[in-house]
């Protein structure tokens, strides 16, 4: 009985181990299609900004795609979109680009912590 529980137990292991192997492609898929959807809303947004609201688009750092982007344009860039403050410029396409780089930022997060965790998962089975 007991080495009936124990290959039922070995049988669920590697289950584990096979699922985590399929989703790690999937994790590093999706956080590709989010980083390439990142790269051209965020290019739309910043040339919206310097057009149609110069004061906003300065307070942000004069945030562009390739140049010129610090850590610190970047850290406003992210915290202008998650505190909201894209809502005082009552423009529904701005608002709308917004809310798509704030779901698309959570979606490459949360996909970047699942493939820490399976990787660590890894390395923990492994051993």
């Amino acid at each position: 009985m007991i080495e009936k529980l124990a290959s039922t137990a070995i049988v669920v292991q590697l289950a584990g181990v096979g699922l985590n192997q399929q989703m790690l492609p999937v994790f590093l898929g999706l956080m590709l299609v989010a980083a390439i959807a990142w790269i051209f809303l965020s290019k739309k947004l910043y040339n919206v900004m310097r057009h149609d609201y110069p004061r906003v688009y300065d307070k942000l750092g004069r945030p562009k795609l390739v140049m010129k982007k610090s850590f610190a344009t970047n850290y406003r860039v992210v915290m202008f979109l998650f505190r909201r403050e894209y809502v005082s410029t009552a423009d529904i396409d701005v608002i709308r680009l917004c809310h798509g780089l704030r779901y698309i930022f959570i979606i490459y997060v949360i996909c970047f912590l699942g493939c820490l965790l399976l990787i660590l998962d890894k390395s923990n089975i492994a051993s």
